[in-house]
């Protein structure tokens, strides 16, 4: 049960910053962009489109996986394309030094998505690479020592 944990665990952070995040567009957003040049504020759009991708891919990777867990799909089922970890090239882009200039919460919101939406993105590949083994299930058994 402890793997069910894990990923309520990180399902709730996913969660707790995607409601941080609503609010801050909801409530701050707009004020903070009027400070922000035309093409400072189009930087900004660009920047909430990836802070709403990065939350939404990492969550409905979250759901797929526990949905394994919990026995509701396969491991196969969950390998499917678009079940896996999509938005790479949007998502896995690292504009910390092009955000240097934009509202101090929006570039932690932004650098927070970024390293959740990583440690999702590696724990993807971990997944990939066991079930691509003949032997591989997942998620690994606790106190195997197989990886």
């Amino acid at each position: 049960m402890a793997t069910i944990e894990f990923y309520d665990r990180t399902m709730s952070e996913t969660m707790a910053l995607l409601v941080e995040a609503r609010r801050y567009l909801n409530d701050r957003a707009e004020s903070d962009n009027r400070a922000l040049s035309i093409d400072q504020g189009l930087t900004s759009s660009v920047e909430t489109m990836r802070l709403v991708s990065r939350l939404t891919e990492t969550l409905a990777w979250l759901l797929t996986q526990r949905a394994v867990l919990t026995g509701e799909l396969s491991l196969g089922e969950a390998m499917a394309p678009d079940r896996r970890l999509g938005g790479h090239d949007l998502c896995s882009r690292d504009t910390t030094e092009e955000m240097r200039h934009m509202p101090v919460d929006f570039q932690h919101l932004l650098s927070r998505s970024l390293e959740l939406y990583q440690r999702i993105a590696h724990l993807d590949a971990q997944v990939s690479a066991r079930s691509a083994r003949p032997t591989g299930t997942w998620p690994p058994e606790r106190g195997s020592g197989k990886a």
